[in-house]
């Protein structure tokens, strides 16, 4: 019965979903990470995780979003379960195999379904949660993945999340994972999208934004894996990130505009790092304000897409902001490999990427954020955002005409030729999509969103 009413809830639903995903695909990133810094040198580990590895994820959730797009439904359960199965099943070998072939092979294999998995969850989040509260659904369920990923980490020395005993830990990840993704209200149709040539320039600006500002920030610090060895805990530091995402998911919800302006003026901290860099600064206080300000890049890229996905009801394409954010992180892993002896040369390359990230990010903030007074949306806009804001269907919208119009559900039922019990069953479905209690709230509601 408590699994029932999960599934019957969306914004939860999708909370726990995305908790127990990235859950999933962190633990077993870490157990290949740590296994390959016996393997390599630290230097190498960077390339070969934070570079190669985030490619393969992007590359993962570029695959789900390209099929979302063409087929305009989510992905089929059986083939989300089958790469569940294959993501438990590759990190056996990547996590233990004694020499470096294997666990690069089967490593790669499991990032690129993790970020297919990626995929999907923000699929979710783009279809069934509202706008005023994706900050908070996403944000809160990475933050609490992250506190758990700690919790694991710290009993037996660490032992459940390496070795052996890691992989179990995983396998039971895994198979909780699979009981929720088989949710039959996920495999419905979307409805036809009407994209304009304006659409996609704002699209492709958005990703471009997310990009630059992903390579800027990865290379003032990137999280360097020689602090492994020095002493620095990686699980610890990441609940710094935690903090850092509940912050950012609650003032995004509260404001999207200053949640892009507090991501935005989090840039200016990678030059903080450069110079901090090798100077008498501990690095695990680096690595924990490194992690606290990604917080509000992790969430501000995911909503960004998320929401313009929403908007135009493409959702598949809610990944791109990962995507492009997993893109610049790997190609700031290999600039920093190649610039990191030259201090200055990083520096420089840093403050062009910084300028330009500020330069696109306010045409990006002028275009998306700032509000037009030109002229006033007309009531058929208004209602046709609403609509689209809350994913009601063509029935739902002639139901709610209606009721905005203060008909009975009798008098409904007459003009629309059903039974009264059918228009209870779409009014309860408009009060659960809009989150409003009564029927007189969705007035309100809707002329809030102008």
């Amino acid at each position: 019965m408590g699994a029932k009413r999960l599934l019957a809830q969306p914004r939860l639903y999708v909370a726990v979903l995305t908790f127990m995903s990235f859950l999933l695909c962190s633990t077993g990133w870490l157990q290949w990470l740590y296994h390959l810094t016996g393997l390599v040198s630290a230097k190498s580990v960077d390339m070969l995780t934070m570079g190669v590895g985030y490619l393969m994820q992007a590359l993962g959730t570029g695959t789900y979003a390209l099929q979302g797009f063409r087929t305009r439904r989510s992905c089929s359960p059986y083939l989300l379960s089958v790469c569940v199965v294959g993501y438990a099943l590759s990190l056996a070998p990547a996590a233990l195999a004694p020499s470096l072939a294997p666990t690069l092979a089967f490593g790669y294999l499991a990032n690129l379904l993790c970020g297919f998995l990626q995929g999907h969850y923000l699929f979710c989040l783009a279809r069934f949660v509202d706008e005023p509260h994706r900050g908070m659904t996403f944000g809160s369920a990475y933050a609490a993945s992250t506190v758990a990923s700690w919790i694991l980490s710290s009993f037996a020395g660490g032992t459940l999340t390496k070795g052996m005993l890691g992989l179990c830990t995983c396998t039971l990840l895994a198979a909780l994972t699979l009981l929720l993704i088989r949710n039959p209200l996920v495999d419905m149709p979307e409805e036809p999208s009407q994209v304009d040539g304006t659409d996609l320039r704002a699209l492709a600006l958005a990703c471009m934004v997310v990009a630059l500002m992903s390579l800027t920030k990865g290379i003032g610090f990137n999280f360097p894996a020689a602090d492994l060895n020095g002493g620095v805990s990686l699980e610890l530091t990441r609940l710094l990130y935690g903090l850092g995402l509940l912050a950012a998911g609650l003032v995004s919800d509260r404001s999207r505009p200053y949640g892009a302006l507090c991501c935005a003026s989090a840039l200016v901290t990678p030059f903080l790092m450069l110079s901090l860099s090798g100077a008498s600064a501990p690095s695990t206080l680096l690595w924990a304000l490194g992690y606290f300000l990604s917080g509000f890049f992790t969430v501000f890229r995911v909503l960004l897409l998320t929401d313009m996905a929403s908007d135009q009801r493409l959702h598949a394409l809610a990944g791109l902001g990962l995507l492009f954010g997993r893109a610049g992180d790997a190609l700031a892993v290999i600039v920093y490999s190649l610039l990191g002896e030259y201090p200055l040369a990083l520096i420089t390359v840093s403050a062009v990427l910084f300028s330009l990230s500020v330069v696109l990010f306010f045409v990006l903030f002028q275009q998306h954020y700032v509000p037009t007074h030109d002229e006033r949306p007309s009531e058929k806009e208004i209602f046709e955002r609403f609509a689209i804001r809350h994913d009601l269907s063509s029935r739902e919208c002639e139901v709610l005409q209606l009721v905005l119009a203060d008909r009975s559900n009798a008098e409904i039922a007459a003009e629309l030729f059903v039974s009264e019990a059918t228009v209870k069953y779409h009014v309860r479905n408009l009060l659960r999509k809009t989150g409003c209690k009564r029927r007189l709230e969705i007035r309100a509601k809707l002329y809030d969103q102008t």
